[in-house]
């Protein structure tokens, strides 16, 4: 797939890169009876009864009234949603990083599309037209990815679970980094968490097995390695007919849709869109082909998920 790649970035400036908790105690406190009010004020032993029955009743009521207090505010803290980048960003990683951990089974479908919307070709029109018609012969449709699905079962060892090849399923560290944050509470129970990121230019992915990503892109999904694909540019057919290629990824709007069960944190579903703008510049037989933008565009969606 990395050749092929290398091909399509050459012939069309690169537009198939992603195919690949006070204790309170309550007193009552009997004041003393002086000598001259007994006198003037006798006190009936049923007096006495009614007054202590009196104060017992109050006394129990301010305890259930602290009572439910207390409990009023553990149910406040308990109900307590995230609402900062930050927060919510803390959330995804943790339910993320668990699934990684508990390995469930899952059904993922996976397609690209290069859509015509904001494509900008600035020469070798047709050359360029060329290529990307080749590029989507490679890529897979969301009909076959449809009907012959990624099936892992329950123990797999999580290799293309986001992040690919990496023992958590989140690395990103900066809530800055993203454009949007967004936690809803579904009608079901569930809880809905939806990142956008900001853009990044080629960003590397994470390296296998490691726990930390060099990229921020890298920390939530797994794009394509720039320095791979350069090494497919150099050498074979295509050094052999291209020459100065110059491009770049920007990775923008990288959207993660996250679904999950408060109650255990057992994903539901996974929804990633990658986004990548590719523009970049080539010769070939004495002609320059220049792209100033071509959107690629990744669909995964992680479904049937069994712990």
């Amino acid at each position: 797939m990395k050749k092929i790649i290398a091909i399509l970035a050459a012939l069309s400036m690169l537009t198939a890169l992603a195919a690949c908790g006070a204790k309170t105690d309550n007193e009552t406190t009997t004041q003393p009876v002086s000598e001259s009010e007994t006198e003037t004020q006798p006190v009936s032993e049923a007096n006495v009864t009614e007054e202590a029955s009196v104060q017992e009743d109050v006394t129990k009521e301010e305890k259930t009234v602290e009572e439910k207090s207390e409990e009023d505010e553990t149910a406040e803290e308990e109900k307590k949603l995230p609402e900062t980048k930050a927060e919510i960003l803390a959330v995804y990683a943790e339910v993320m990083n668990q699934a990684k951990k508990d390995a469930p089974g899952f059904t993922k479908v996976e397609y690209q599309e290069l859509p015509e919307e904001g494509r900008v070709i600035t020469s070798g029109k047709t050359l360029v037209s060329a290529g990307l018609s080749v590029a989507g012969n490679f890529m897979t449709s969301q009909d076959k990815a449809e009907k012959d699905p990624e099936i892992q079962p329950k123990g797999n060892n999580m290799r293309s679970w986001p992040i690919r090849k990496c023992p958590k399923g989140c690395m990103l560290e900066d809530p800055e980094f993203l454009k949007s944050a967004k936690f809803e509470v579904l009608p079901d129970g569930n809880y809905k968490i939806t990142l956008v990121t900001k853009p990044e230019t080629n960003p590397e992915p994470a390296a296998e097995g490691a726990s930390t990503a060099p990229s921020k892109t890298g920390g939530i999904i797994t794009p394509l390695s720039k320095s791979e694909i350069d090494e497919n540019l150099n050498g074979g057919i295509v050094s052999a007919v291209f020459r100065d290629i110059n491009y770049k990824l920007i990775y923008h709007d990288c959207e993660s849709v996250l679904v999950y069960n408060p109650e255990n944190n057992h994903v539901i579903s996974l929804d990633q869109t990658t986004r990548v703008s590719i523009s970049g510049s080539a010769k070939a037989l004495g002609a320059t082909l220049a792209v100033g933008n071509q959107e690629l565009i990744n669909y995964a969606h992680i479904k049937d998920i069994k712990y």
